[in-house]
């Protein structure tokens, strides 16, 4: 295309080529929510990746210059948020971190996404949104960055990451479910098996039993519940991990969700004890310690209301941790509470000296379950990368579950 074509492509509203859109990112020219659609009738996916590694190169030769950056990175976050192929974010913070002056890039990267004030005022909310969850994603990327080259990098990659943790938590008294969701994961994931969890116990008080209230209405509704159910395997073990808030909160949802979905509760159960069976010894016995001693509370709570069905899933679920080392711990001590049912007691008994701990649950007449048929099963969806899982589930709204 000659340069005088190139002059009347004076906006995105008249995209014809990928060409001209690199030429409008060299202008200088801001992409509009609005003219979003014409660009997507032009550009492929392939086509997007191509414009958003050319404007990580052009982004990294500008850290000098405030405003030119700050159209850019508006500019790339309305591509992210009406782009549902992730792909296409990934491409463009892997070539930011290929660039020479990575850190400086991604630096600025964080402090305009985070704080630049964005010219849409009618789409800021999702533009905000998708700005947070581009940056849990860069901190990820620079962590495994960080592991997987030389030692030189490891100081400005971990200075990067006090950094990216310090205005991720500045957004954490957001409302909105998409941030609280991407938080949620983000800090659960750079702090897991640290023994002091600053960030994650932070936001966990701040916002943890509205977003377990709002993951669980997901979790027994029949359209979001494959999604709702992939989230929270991977993020509850992070909360198994967390301080003695985090553990009330946790114990509180679940014991409201026990009575009021007591046949979809035992499913979640059995997912969350298989997932927990699945991870890595080492990496799972503190999570499996503490989700013993909630199976413990959530027993004595059913056994207050006389759920045998519901004993019986809890205890099953519990049966199969049989060889962990706590297990042998906890028993003696729900025999010994003298406030849970003798007939739950007593059932607990015989599993503590059975060498067959499942097969004591088998016998157990009174505990036995009176449904027949087709047992009941969560919808299985294809693993989804956690972008995905926070925009699909951030924007249901969670009135009531079905």
């Amino acid at each position: 295309m000659s340069d005088g074509a190139q002059e009347h492509t004076a906006s995105w509203k008249t995209l014809e080529s990928l060409e001209e859109a690199k030429h409008l990112v060299d202008r200088g020219v801001l992409l509009m929510w609005k003219d979003f659609k014409q660009v997507r009738k032009v550009l492929d996916d392939n086509q997007f990746m191509e414009l958003v590694r050319y404007c990580a190169g052009r982004l990294s030769e500008r850290v000098e210059s405030r405003l030119p950056e700050e159209i850019l990175i508006e500019s790339l976050l309305v591509i992210f948020a009406n782009c549902h192929n992730e792909d296409i974010l990934v491409a463009f913070l892997h070539e930011i971190l290929e660039q020479p002056n990575r850190m400086e890039s991604c630096t600025i990267l964080v402090e305009l996404a985070i704080t630049a004030e964005v010219s849409d005022a009618e789409h800021s909310e999702e533009i905000f949104a998708i700005a947070v969850a581009l940056i849990c994603e860069l901190g990820n990327m620079v962590r495994q960055f960080q592991q997987s080259n030389s030692r030189e990098i490891a100081v400005p990659a971990t200075r990067l990451l006090d950094r990216i943790s310090t205005y991720l938590l500045s957004v954490s008294n957001s409302n909105d479910n998409c941030i609280r969701l991407s938080l949620l994961h983000y800090f659960g994931t750079m702090e897991k098996g640290k023994t002091n969890k600053v960030g994650f116990n932070r936001i966990m008080g701040r916002f943890g039993h509205t977003v377990l209230e709002h993951l669980f209405t997901l979790l027994f509704n029949k359209k979001t519940e494959a999604v709702a159910l992939q989230f929270l395997l991977e993020n509850i073990p992070h909360i198994l991990e967390a301080d003695d808030h985090a553990q009330t909160i946790l114990q509180e949802t679940w014991k409201h969700y026990l009575l009021k979905k007591p046949e979809r509760f035992a499913l979640f159960i059995q997912a969350l004890s298989q997932y927990l069976l699945a991870m890595p010894d080492e990496e799972a016995r503190t999570c499996r310690k503490i989700y013993l001693q909630h199976l413990a509370l959530l027993l004595k709570k059913v056994a207050e209301v006389d759920h045998r069905e519901l004993g019986r899933e809890i205890l099953g679920a519990m049966a199969s941790f049989a060889r962990e080392p706590f297990f042998k711990e906890l028993v003696p001590m729900i025999v010994r509470d003298s406030s849970i049912r003798d007939s739950f007691r007593t059932l607990v008994a015989k599993m503590a000296n059975a060498t067959d701990v499942e097969s004591v649950l088998e016998e157990a007449d009174s505990f036995r379950s009176s449904k027949r048929g087709r047992k009941p099963s969560f919808a299985k969806t294809n693993k989804t990368r956690i972008i995905y899982q926070v925009k699909f589930l951030g924007t249901q709204h969670s009135a009531k579950a079905s």
